[in-house]
């Protein structure tokens, strides 16, 4: 299990990274306005990263409590991806379109979800924690899921924006 979950970790952070990559290349040609939503997604893409990595640390360490830490990272990740979803997607598309419309939108939506994500966690934590100590399989492979999730979501939109700016 902590071999598969490693390798959704990385897959999900190389997916990730791709995206980033994809934009950043054509930054030179967005508006101040799309310049501070991006840096906006930047910061969280990085928040995700950290998780991700932590998650990958902590899986390799002995005991429950590091166990449950790393899996409740990657669910963690997955909420905050889940949250930002939409806002991800319209910025990417709007960009491949050279599009200005909506992107305050999109940075206000990116920056409640973190918000919502935030809450989330603060009141369903402990609740999520009683889970695992109940349900510890369960939680391992919701953790691997939610990895790869994030992974197929980046790769899919990488993929969308690549054939976009064709």
């Amino acid at each position: 299990m902590e071999k598969d979950f490693k390798e959704a970790v990385e897959q999900s952070k190389k997916a990730m990274k791709s995206l980033e990559e994809s934009v950043e290349g054509l930054t030179e040609d967005l508006s101040d306005n799309a310049s501070e939503v991006w840096s906006e997604l930047k910061k969280t893409f990085s928040t995700i990263g950290k998780k991700l990595d932590s998650a990958s640390e902590n899986i390799s360490r002995e005991g429950d409590e590091t166990s449950l830490e790393a899996h409740l990272g990657a669910m963690e990740a997955k909420e905050n991806v889940e949250k930002v979803k939409d806002s991800i997607e319209d910025f990417t598309v709007k960009v491949a379109d050279s599009a200005q419309a909506g992107l305050d939108a999109a940075k206000l939506k990116a920056h409640l979800a973190k918000m919502e994500a935030d809450d989330f966690w603060e009141k369903n934590g402990k609740d999520i924690k009683k889970e695992f100590e109940t349900s510890k399989e369960s939680v391992e492979k919701l953790a691997v899921e939610a990895i790869n999730d994030i992974g197929s979501f980046f790769n899919n939109l990488a993929s969308k924006f690549s054939e976009k700016k064709s």
